[in-house]
């Protein structure tokens, strides 16, 4: 973690975001928006936000409440919590927790600064190309042609459509792309994501199928991203593979770069933190292979993919716009099809407290 030293106050809450008209739908269940921050307070009063998702974040909150923050009451250098309290380096709830603590140790290191955190990083390039999450499962075809074409006549490098979904079949999944497709144009980079959702058997079988769509890549076929299914599948399928937006372990990721996956997209809320989502990418590119984050929090990763990746594109979550409302008045805009990184202290988020306080269920 980035050194900073106590005592500090850690606080943390898990709040559910509420709906907007226009707002997307959920898809993943009534947990979809619910959230955990966690705000850390020096003792000159300065304050540092982190954030978590919606796993086990009654859990992540209690760990973070208690353990952690007793452990960083203490006056001098922060305590090694990962050895402290993860040292069989299990994942869940301890990972998520030290994610969450270790994005907000950044957010408060960059306010005292004065600096960004992508500053802090390198500042490598001020913006970085975007693809939009916006194929959702609850649009009908029509409205998700309509959606899709509309990101990228604003500008999106690519659009990414949800698959494996709503008891959908393989075969009915491909129309909608092959719509999709047609919409967007050949130039338009499209991507499917399964969210581990097919078997080894159905992954292929769209894999095979898809091969005419020309997908910039097939993001997390194979249920629980099981290696060895993604090993056999990367060997028989015409698309790059993409998968690691959940995973929590520098082993899981270079298990998965050996398994074939060749777009390997590390999401620093889960990660174990920022330091960790930058060590997952750099060891991606030291394999050649392509790092584009996934599962939303563009507020975050955009400050990592820019300050210190020169390459690759960040995904701007159209479903997490209720949660990005609560954290700042200034969200990232797509210009150009660029998202530029906030150059304010730390991630530069401006939080609704009362807005949060409204929304805050633990």
């Amino acid at each position: 973690m980035i050194g900073i030293e106590g005592p500090l106050k850690v606080v943390a809450h898990v709040h559910r975001a509420t709906a907007a008209p226009g707002d997307p739908a959920p898809y993943a269940g009534e947990d979809s928006f619910t959230f955990l921050r966690v705000r850390i307070t020096d003792a000159d009063g300065v304050s540092g936000d982190g954030f978590t998702g919606r796993f086990c974040v009654a859990e992540v909150a209690h760990l973070l409440n208690g353990a952690v923050a007793e452990a960083l009451a203490c006056p001098g250098p922060l305590p090694d919590l990962a050895r402290q309290l993860n040292p069989r380096a299990m994942t869940g709830v301890v990972v998520s927790a030290l994610s969450a603590l270790d994005v907000a140790l950044w957010d408060l290191a960059g306010k005292r600064a004065g600096q960004s955190v992508a500053a802090m990083l390198g500042a490598v390039r001020p913006a970085a190309p975007v693809h939009v999450t916006c194929g959702f499962p609850a649009l009908e075809i029509d409205a998700l042609v309509r959606v899709c074409a509309d990101e990228v006549l604003g500008g999106a490098q690519g659009v990414k459509v949800l698959v494996a979904a709503k008891g959908r079949g393989v075969d009915e999944d491909l129309m909608r792309l092959r719509a999709v497709r047609a919409a967007i144009g050949p130039k338009a980079e499209l991507i499917a994501d399964a969210n581990c959702g097919w078997d080894l058997e159905a992954a292929i079988e769209f894999a095979r199928k898809a091969e005419a769509l020309d997908l910039a890549w097939l993001e997390e076929p194979v249920i629980a991203n099981d290696r060895r299914a993604l090993a056999l599948l990367a060997a028989v399928a015409p698309m790059p593979l993409g998968a690691g937006q959940m995973e929590q372990s520098a082993d899981r990721f270079d298990l998965l770069a050996e398994a074939g996956v060749q777009v390997i997209q590390p999401n620093a809320v889960f990660a174990g933190g920022i330091g960790a989502a930058v060590a997952a990418a750099r060891g991606a590119l030291s394999h050649g292979l392509s790092v584009s984050p996934a599962g939303g929090w563009d507020l975050v990763n955009l400050q990592w993919m820019c300050g210190a990746m020169g390459a690759g594109a960040v995904e701007l979550h159209r479903a997490q716009a209720r949660i990005a409302r609560l954290l700042t008045d200034t969200p990232p805009q797509m210009a150009g099809g660029m998202l530029a990184v906030s150059d304010a202290p730390g991630l530069g988020l401006c939080p609704d407290e009362a807005a949060l306080a409204a929304c805050k269920i633990g």
